[in-house]
């Protein structure tokens, strides 16, 4: 039986080293490849999908990855598997006996054109990258008050005056966004900082909601909207979370 042992988040560089490693200890016995679309069906529907021998393990990886909006990549063994979510989606189903770690690979190497927006209260950086290179960005600072601490009137005109600096700052990265984008074929949007304030500012820009599908969930950890922070963005962008499962 199949036990989730570790989860992590891990590099471009260091996933090929794993997959590397992997096929070089010659244990995977199967290799599944699950689409976003294929992975949010029921448990019922993936375990009509998969030879019974395989269901369990799969149902069980599956509880522990979670919803995906990229997919997912399975490499099972009779007594370990490896699951990654890739930073982009997987875009067809495939089902192959031993390793087959190509499709992952080829994922990882492609150089889509991302468009990457950080954002945290008071400071933005928006850019476009292709692979590791940043091909344009733009970074401001844009002031927001600090929640104020009394209370009756005085506070709530404060509120209101620090709502319409949070609308501005959105507005304003809202704008920078399209400026930036607009020359490229964006293929995926990525955003990033604190969680909170993205979510405001992925309701409130109509530019942003228009990519659909193609602004993925997953929010990139940065510490400083920066232009520091967008110089290194690749290595962020191309991460994965990988999921190593024991049998107990």
């Amino acid at each position: 039986m199949l036990e989730l042992a570790e989860s992590h988040r891990t590099s471009k560089a260091r996933l090929l080293r794993l997959l590397d490693e992997t096929a070089g200890a010659d244990w995977v016995c199967r290799t599944i490849y699950l689409t976003a679309e294929t992975a949010a069906r029921g448990k019922a529907d993936r375990g009509a999908r998969v030879a019974s021998s395989e269901n369990d393990a799969l149902v069980r990886v599956m509880d522990a990855v979670g919803q995906t909006d990229t997919g997912l990549a399975l490499f099972l063994g009779e007594r370990r598997a490896i699951a990654v979510c890739p930073p982009f989606p997987l875009r067809a189903d495939a089902r192959r006996d031993g390793l087959d770690a190509a499709p992952l690979r080829r994922l990882l190497r492609a150089e889509f054109v991302v468009g990457v927006v950080l954002l945290r209260l008071g400071r933005y950086a928006v850019g476009v990258a292709r692979g590791a290179r940043l091909l344009a960005s733009k970074t401001s600072a844009r002031y927001v008050k600090n929640r104020h601490r009394a209370g009756g009137q005085s506070q709530r005109r404060f509120e209101r005056s620090r709502e319409r600096f949070v609308r501005e700052l959105y507005d304003k990265t809202c704008e920078t966004a399209q400026t930036l984008f607009a020359p490229f074929e964006i293929d995926y949007i990525m955003l990033g900082g604190e969680g909170g304030t993205l979510a405001g500012f992925a309701q409130r820009c109509r530019y942003i909601r228009e990519f659909g599908g193609k602004t993925l969930a997953r929010r990139l950890a940065v510490e400083q909207p920066n232009q520091k922070a967008l110089n290194s963005i690749a290595f962020e962008v191309y991460k994965s979370r990988v999921y190593l499962f024991q049998s107990v």
